[in-house]
């Protein structure tokens, strides 16, 4: 931010009163903290935007990074359930031996 001290401040002021002269100095301060109380609200509105955007792009990236940690566990899944199929599948290269009936 900018940073004056108190004598530069005093030396606008006096510089002021002498262009200005004292009857339209009060109008041009009232003008002048207008414009500030506005700068400020807008830089203030500005801030809480950027934050919310920020903490927007921070979520969708939670939500990404947990989309695809649920992907990579559903495949690991699918794949333990194709292996435990594939071990209780019956052996269906040796044939069935026939049934005696009697």
């Amino acid at each position: 931010m900018l940073d004056f001290s108190f004598s530069e401040l005093l030396l606008c002021f006096v510089v002021a009163l002498v262009v200005l002269g004292p009857e339209r100095l009060p109008a041009v301060a009232r003008a002048v903290g207008r414009w500030t109380g506005r700068a400020r609200t807008y830089m203030r509105n500005l801030s809480a935007e950027l934050e919310k955007e920020s903490q927007v792009a921070e979520l969708k990236k939670q939500l990404a990074e947990a989309e695809r940690v649920m992907r990579e566990q559903s495949q690991d899944m699918q794949t333990q359930a194709r292996k435990l199929a594939d071990e209780v599948k019956p052996d269906t290269t040796i044939a069935p031996k026939p049934f005696d009936h009697g």
